[in-house]
């Protein structure tokens, strides 16, 4: 599998997909892969490595989802529960349900409360 990574990884920089890729993944047991290719910065011949600091961008969703899930597996959460009892101002979300002549909005409050699930869908 290793190779199989090492292969794909280094494609994605011989190829212009990416200048540099840094890769660490890990599961209950520990590290299972590490790698790195490419450069820190175009051109420059500093070349990637595991701990490279990075900038990550639109992964705030992803990044939350994967801890809400964690705490459902460990009992803290449960997905069709109000999310109300973890954010209290979930309890006062109302629904759009179009504009007014003037241009304002016309709501209405949710048939249900939102839940986890519905929030992570």
């Amino acid at each position: 599998m290793r190779d199989a990574l090492d292969q794909l990884l280094q494609a994605g920089v011989d190829g212009g997909a990416v200048p540099g890729v840094a890769v660490v993944a890990v599961d209950r047991a520990g590290l299972v892969y590490e790698g790195a290719f490419g450069e820190r910065l175009i051109g420059s011949g500093q070349v990637m490595t595991p701990d490279t600091v990075g900038a990550i961008f639109s992964m705030t969703k992803a990044i939350t989802a994967t801890a809400a899930m964690q705490l459902v597996e460990k009992g803290q959460l449960e997905l069709d529960a109000p999310a109300s009892v973890v954010c209290s101002e979930l309890s006062d979300v109302v629904v759009l349900d179009g504009f007014d002549a003037d241009g304002h909005p016309i709501t209405r409050p949710p048939a249900t409360e939102p839940t986890l699930r519905q929030l992570l869908t």
